[in-house]
């Protein structure tokens, strides 16, 4: 082989790796930059009414300000606090539970000084939307209904959008949890991930 196509074909190599490079950090696929944002307003404002520091029984909390404290810390409060009596861990604007976000600190390889920032928690609930199917749903392999049915059981507020009464909470009767977002919400946020990013 001549030195000038020796060349080419380390060339051809290289772009092949960097093209499955990408493919692999963002998740299996080329484009992956959806727009979140209506999706991502409506679990939180079924959650915490939207709030980055609010946590279970007190969506409207101004004394603790989460977004300050290091992920490590938070982690300590929410440990602390179910400790002391409360029947959950949920804190932050998509009320994250202890194990959920120790889970997705570990899997994302996030450091644990890093601050529970809004840009933070807000990247954290992609990467659960992500963990719940959003790649197969945007891809055609699952439906509207699977995909909001999969969300209802990581967020309580949302419908179960199947089944019996899909209306209600996945963990309705739980006596921790209602249903606080209707179909045609969680619908219509879905229906956005289709939209151009803004």
């Amino acid at each position: 082989m001549a030195p000038n196509q020796l060349t080419v074909r380390w060339v051809l190599v290289a772009f092949a790796m960097a093209y499955v490079l990408i493919f692999i950090v963002q998740g299996g696929a080329i484009n992956r930059d959806y727009n979140y944002t209506t999706i991502l307003n409506t679990i939180a404002e079924g959650e915490s009414n939207g709030s980055y520091n609010a946590y279970y029984g007190n969506a409207g909390n101004t004394e603790i300000d989460f977004t300050l404290m290091k992920v490590s810390e938070v982690i300590a409060w929410q440990k602390e606090f179910v400790d002391k009596g409360s029947p959950s861990s949920a804190v932050g604007k998509y009320q994250f539970i202890r194990p959920t976000l120790e889970g997705l600190v570990k899997e994302r390889k996030i450091d644990r000084n890093k601050t529970f920032s809004p840009n933070l928690q807000d990247e954290l609930a992609i990467a659960l939307l992500q963990r719940r199917g959003v790649y197969d749903y945007m891809d055609g392999k699952i439906d509207r209904q699977d995909f909001a049915h999969n969300l209802s059981k990581e967020w309580a507020a949302l419908p179960k959008a199947k089944s019996e009464k899909p209306e209600s909470s996945y963990y309705a009767g739980d006596g921790l949890n209602k249903v606080r977002v209707t179909l045609d919400e969680i619908n219509n946020g879905i229906e956005s991930l289709h939209e151009s990013p803004e």
